[in-house]
């Protein structure tokens, strides 16, 4: 179960909530763009490879790929094959992997270890991933036992959270909070896509699932 929370300071690209992309440059030797390459990305876990080609800028893209860790290939004729290990997509994420493709003399592979990119630089929104073990290992509390809007007291921009209204207009004891100076009617909450907000009290959280269910919190706190 993937958790998705953003302030609403401009219509989002629910989309991506599920997913994250992968893109990349391929160039020459000289640093020139090659167009037509093939990029290949490989699901380490689940076997499932996709497939695109570089465009006549040498630019791919891979718009919508489930979070974990991939294998990425970079071909093409006449130059070597570069390899690229260990490259992790999350949720509503982008990364890039640029690579630049050597003349080959015969065939062959080049292997790389992919290293965490150290700027988020395909996206301009802020956001923050809380992963399992961090749910599992920090004290999340509630009026209602352990709950992952806990974590919002540790991300930067969020207020005093508050469990309002009545325990008829929020019996899940949600919680709720001003980001960055913002109302809180600008808060949205989505499970696996699916907006959990109470249309009568948009400020409320439908349903708080239980910790040991989710495996990512996906927080976003701009456009």
């Amino acid at each position: 179960m993937t958790l998705l929370f953003v302030l609403c300071t401009a219509p989002p690209g629910f989309a991506q909530v599920l997913y994250g992309s992968l893109t990349g440059n391929v160039t020459d030797p000289s640093g020139s763009v090659l167009p037509g390459a093939s990029a290949e990305a490989l699901n380490v876990a689940t076997g499932v490879t996709r497939q695109v080609t570089a465009d006549d800028k040498g630019f791919f893209l891979f718009p919508e790929l489930l979070p974990g860790t991939y294998k990425v290939t970079i071909s093409a004729k006449g130059f070597t094959t570069v390899i690229t290990e260990n490259v992790r997509i999350d949720a509503n994420t982008a990364r890039r992997v640029n690579v630049q493709l050597a003349v080959a003399k015969q065939r062959q592979a080049i292997e790389v270890t992919a290293a965490p990119p150290p700027l988020q630089t395909d996206r301009a929104d802020v956001h923050s991933d809380v992963q399992t073990t961090t749910l599992e290992d920090i004290p999340l509390t509630s009026s209602a036992g352990r709950s992952f809007q806990s974590i919002y007291r540790v991300i930067p921009g969020f207020g005093i959270a508050v469990e309002p209204n009545s325990a008829a207009g929020n019996p899940q004891r949600s919680t709720t909070t001003n980001v960055n100076g913002g109302s809180t009617q600008d808060n949205a909450t989505r499970i696996d896509g699916v907006l959990d907000t109470y249309i009568w009290l948009p400020a409320n959280v439908v349903y708080v699932p239980p910790v040991d269910s989710i495996e990512m919190v996906n927080i976003v706190t701009n456009s």
